[in-house]
């Protein structure tokens, strides 16, 4: 959940309306950051900082473009220093920003967006306490403007997903959001973020592509997931992330012939990756040319290529290898190996990270999986 709300921060913002100066220098930095030309978006970024320094999200966007490209070239130690660097740098433009401009909230935004974003920093150096307590501080503010403008759309989306979660998650954290006056409940999550995804000014694309991963992967509703991931794909297409997003949804709406061709592309658009992004995501292509093979009924080919997604996997977050050990459990049960089944439906609930492969592998615990 954390790394999802850090990522929305980056961008969620209040100048949807071409309101401010500089927003049409800001949005080519963005649709460039989004679209992997990440030396481009940190130059178009840093020239707009320069040319509209009161601009209130050119600060926070850059510092973001600097941390996301360090993070497909450098190592991750390196990647935090940047960041904290960067945050550190621009904490005293955002409080000037504020004074100066104290009747517009979306200053004070960008500053809890920042605030929040340095506890991804304190997160990935297992600073409990500190991430403790810079997420509250940035989630307080991002909160109370959400509350106090609800006409700032792209505010939702960090609250919508931090409703969502609580839905999922025990009862002292939905009691804790209770205290917010947030409704810990997935429907009323959904429903903010799909608002930010239909509505919002900039926080669009981080709400398509977070209701993307919780259609396919938490609530199983790939036709959801694919009027997002299309339009993702669609509007950057060399994002590598959203390409699977897209191609994950189009296996299983049984798109199979249109997958095979996106397959082939994604084989060849490898090759412009970075190495960090290679290892990354060539574990992610295996498991979806395994999905491929699953619909297409070759138990034994899918096999083989989840058995290459398990052991190169190195992502961050687990939610894909939780699938490809439900998958793997699916393809034995598909082959009469209920043994070597079990063993991998075990190792999916293990990970204990809500998606909806840990429900389905505990139902293929008690009953062998005999569906296609």
């Amino acid at each position: 959940m954390f790394r999802s709300f850090a990522l929305v921060i980056l961008i969620t913002g209040a100048f949807a309306n071409e309101y401010y100066k500089g927003d049409t220098l800001v949005r080519a930095g963005v649709y460039a950051f989004y679209n992997y030309e990440f030396d481009e978006a940190v130059n178009i970024l840093s020239d707009a900082r320069d040319e509209f320094p009161d601009h209130p999200g050119v600060h926070l966007i850059w510092a973001a473009s600097r941390w996301v490209r360090a993070q497909a070239n450098s190592p991750v130690e390196e990647t935090y220093k940047i960041l904290e660097e960067d945050l550190n740098a621009i904490y005293p433009i955002y409080n000037k920003l504020i004074v100066k401009y104290g009747y517009d909230p979306s200053y004070r935004l960008y500053h809890g967006s920042a605030l929040g974003l340095s506890a991804r920093v304190s997160l990935g150096k297992k600073q409990w306490i500190k991430t403790l307590y810079r997420a509250y501080k940035g989630f307080t503010i991002i909160n109370d403007i959400a509350k106090g403008s609800p006409q700032l759309i792209d505010a939702q989306l960090p609250i919508g997903i931090v409703e969502y979660y609580a839905g999922i998650s025990s009862p002292l954290l939905s009691w804790t959001i209770k205290l917010y006056d947030l409704e810990p409940s997935t429907e009323s999550g959904l429903h903010k973020m799909s608002l930010a995804a239909d509505d919002g000014g900039w926080a669009w694309i981080e709400a398509k592509a977070i209701l993307s991963n919780l259609y396919l992967w938490v609530e199983d509703e790939p036709i959801l997931a694919l009027e997002h991931s299309k339009d993702l794909a669609k509007q950057f297409p060399n994002n590598y992330y959203f390409n699977l997003l897209y191609l994950e949804s189009m296996i299983r709406t049984n798109n199979i012939s249109i997958s095979s061709i996106i397959i082939k592309d994604m084989e060849s658009d490898l090759s412009r990756l970075t190495g960090r992004q290679k290892k990354w995501y060539s574990p992610y292509l295996d498991y979806e040319k395994a999905l491929l093979s699953f619909y297409q009924e070759d138990y034994y080919q899918a096999l083989d290529l989840l058995d290459n997604t398990i052991k190169m996997y190195t992502a961050e977050l687990d939610i894909v290898l939780g699938n490809a050990y439900l998958l793997q459990g699916m393809a034995y049960d598909k082959t009469e190996d209920r043994s070597k089944a079990k063993e991998s439906y075990y190792k999916c609930i293990a990970l204990d990270n809500f998606s909806g492969a840990i429900n389905k592998a505990r139902d293929y615990l008690k009953q062998p999986y005999f569906g296609k």
